[in-house]
Parts: structure tokens; C-alpha cells; sequence
């Protein structure tokens, strides 16, 4: 009897045993479970973000404008970039400023349109205040109405932001779709101004809003080529100016190409003169039959050939050549090509080095 007791008690404690593992193996479990589950907290869900950060500088692949884009910075909050001009130094290398104006611009249609060349702290990129040339006469002529008017119900001065396209040929006609700013008003008229040259006064001016006016503009054949201002001056008389922010581009005339049976074709180059001499060139030359393995130089009576020492041929019909420009090569250059198979082309007169 004692021992039938004894072993109910034993088959109890044992029974309690098992059950007590099994709940803790349970609870053992869960625990393990709950910590290898991922937590879905400050998980950040991948998107689209800038290309582009503050200091890069960046250029459109079919620019040959000498100027870039420097990016300031980016704001996520309007996912846009903040962006102004940047100015190549005299041995190519990046640069300064003009001014401190900036420009804001969509980041989709930056990362689209704009490639990276390099990077350079913002803080590094001085601002050369130019001097801004003399007041056109139209200009000063409304001013002076406008102060002996009673008439005028805004004081507001225009600025200037943007204008696109930013480029052009001379001899041709340039629509321009967007010249962004604020404070324009209707009537408000358009030019171009460089010092001594006349200016280039737009047509088909038409003020969309205070802050978009799209225009025509039309640089004379043989217009100067280089970096030219934007004027934008309202019926009030008040006017701003943006310092460098269009570039005309010289043509070269095709009948002056000298082209050999089967040769080299050169229709025009850009740009066509540079201000001084000891300066480092990029010439963008357009034309037909480039080969691989052309070469450049420039000649002129009396003066050793400058010979490009890097070519850059994009395809058969365009290519950019690089020039330094040595002291005292003052005057009128002609442009020779030559591929390897010996077939040559000339641009006379093409090109002209200023003191």
C-alpha cells in the first residue's frame, strides 16, 4: 500500500516537471520569436534624391557656352536646386562668380539636362563684381520721363533671374521661352547691351506675369561674340540688368572653307577671337569628315603654328579643340585640320587673338 502511494507521488513530480519545460520551452520560444522579428521603425523607404550637391559644377553635354552651373544648394522641402553662373579662370580651370545672383530650378530637369564636371566649395568661389557698362540711352531717356510723371502707380525695380535659352548664333533668329524674374510689367521692353557694341533690342515682347516674359531675339550677322547683358526695362523707367548671362556665338562663313577633294569640311568655329594672348582655349569646331586621329593647329604668316594639344571629336561633324594661346600672338589665325589619311580642310581668317 505504501509503495502503490509512493509511486503516485513520484508519477506526480514528474508529471509537474514535464509540464513545467513544456512552459518554459513555450516562453523560451516566444522570446527567440519576438527578437528576431525585424522592426519596421526608422526604416527609410528608398526615393529619388538630389544628384547633385552644393559645390558641384555642372554643364549640359550640348552647351558650348564658356560658362557652367554652380550648384549652391538643394532644399527638399521644394525639390529645388539653388544654382548661379560660374566663370572658367584663364587656364581653364573653375573659376568665379560675376555677381551673387542665383537662380532656382527644378531638381527633375536639373539631373535630366546637367552633367557633373567637378566640385569646388561654394566658400572657395570668389565674385568679381564686373563694371557694369553705360546706361542705354533708351534707358536713361525713360527714366528721366518717368521722375517728371505723375502717372506711375509702382515703384517696384525689376530683377532679373534667368533666361532660356542662355545662348545663341549671330545671324539667327533666338526665341526665347522663359526669362524669369520679378516685378515685370506690361509693355516692359527687352535687349541685349555689351560695352561698345549697339544693342540688341528684342521683338515680340510679350509679359506673361511679374515674373515671366518670353521675346525674339535677332544678333545682327557679325554681331560680337562673348558674353553679353540682359536689360529689362518697364514703362515706369525702372530697369535691371543682369551682368553676362547671354552668349552670342560667332558664325564663320563656309565660303571661305578651303576643302580638297574628299577633305575636311569646316563651316563655322566658337568662339571666334579671344580677348588677350597666354591664355588656354577650348575651340569648338564644326564642320564634316572628322576622322579619329585629326588634328588641329592654328597658322598664321610669320608666327610658329599653335598646334591643339587635345582633341575632343564628338562625332564626324563637331568636335573641341584646346589651345595655349602663347604671349604676343596678337592678330588673324587660320584654322587647318588634318586627318590621318592626309586629307586636309581651312578656315582662313578664322580666328583672332586680341592684346
Amino acid at each position: 500500500m505504501y509503495m502503490h502511494v509512493s509511486m503516485k507521488k513520484i508519477s506526480l513530480v514528474i508529471l509537474v516537471l514535464f509540464v513545467s519545460a513544456l512552459v518554459a520551452g513555450c516562453s523560451s520560444n516566444s522570446g527567440s520569436s519576438n527578437s528576431t522579428t525585424p522592426s519596421t521603425t526608422g526604416t527609410t523607404v528608398p526615393g529619388s534624391g538630389p544628384a547633385y550637391v552644393a559645390g558641384d559644377i555642372v554643364k549640359s553635354p550640348t552647351s558650348t557656352a564658356p560658362t557652367a552651373w554652380l550648384i549652391i544648394r538643394y532644399d527638399a522641402s521644394t525639390d529645388m536646386y539653388e544654382r548661379t553662373l560660374i566663370y572658367p579662370n584663364a587656364d581653364g580651370s573653375w573659376g568665379y562668380r560675376m555677381n551673387s545672383n542665383t537662380v532656382e530650378s527644378t531638381r527633375t530637369v536639373v539631373d535630366r539636362d546637367y552633367t557633373k564636371i567637378t566640385n569646388k566649395a561654394v566658400s572657395s568661389i570668389p565674385v568679381q563684381t564686373p563694371t557694369i557698362p553705360a546706361t542705354p540711352t533708351t534707358v536713361a531717356t525713360t527714366v528721366t520721363v518717368t521722375v517728371t510723371s505723375t502717372t506711375v502707380s509702382s515703384t517696384a525695380k525689376p530683377t532679373i533671374k534667368n533666361i532660356i535659352p542662355d545662348e545663341g548664333t549671330d545671324g539667327t533668329v533666338i526665341s526665347i521661352t522663359d526669362l524669369t524674374g520679378t516685378n515685370f510689367q506690361s509693355g516692359a521692353t527687352v535687349m541685349l547691351m555689351k560695352s561698345d557694341n549697339p544693342n540688341i533690342t528684342a521683338s515680340d515682347v510679350n509679359v506673361q506675369s511679374s515674373t515671366l516674359i518670353s521675346c525674339t531675339l535677332s544678333p545682327p550677322l557679325n554681331a560680337t561674340p562673348g558674353s553679353w547683358d540682359v536689360v529689362v526695362t518697364n514703362p515706369d523707367g525702372q530697369y535691371a540688368i543682369y551682368t553676362n548671362l547671354f552668349s552670342i556665338h560667332g558664325s564663320a562663313n563656309p565660303t571661305t572653307t578651303t576643302i580638297s577633294e574628299g577633305g575636311i569640311g569646316i563651316t563655322s568655329i566658337d568662339p571666334t577671337f579671344v580677348a588677350s594672348s597666354n591664355v588656354y582655349l577650348p575651340l569648338t569646331v564644326y564642320g564634316s569628315n572628322f576622322q579619329d586621329g585629326i588634328t588641329a593647329k592654328l597658322t598664321k604668316s610669320g608666327n610658329s603654328d599653335i598646334i591643339a594639344g587635345t582633341i575632343a571629336r564628338a562625332d564626324t561633324t563637331q568636335m573641341r579643340c584646346f589651345f595655349n594661346i602663347p604671349t604676343l600672338s596678337q592678330g588673324t589665325w587660320s584654322l587647318v585640320l588634318t586627318n590621318t589619311d592626309g586629307t586636309t580642310g581651312t578656315l582662313e581668317n578664322a580666328f583672332d587673338v586680341r592684346s
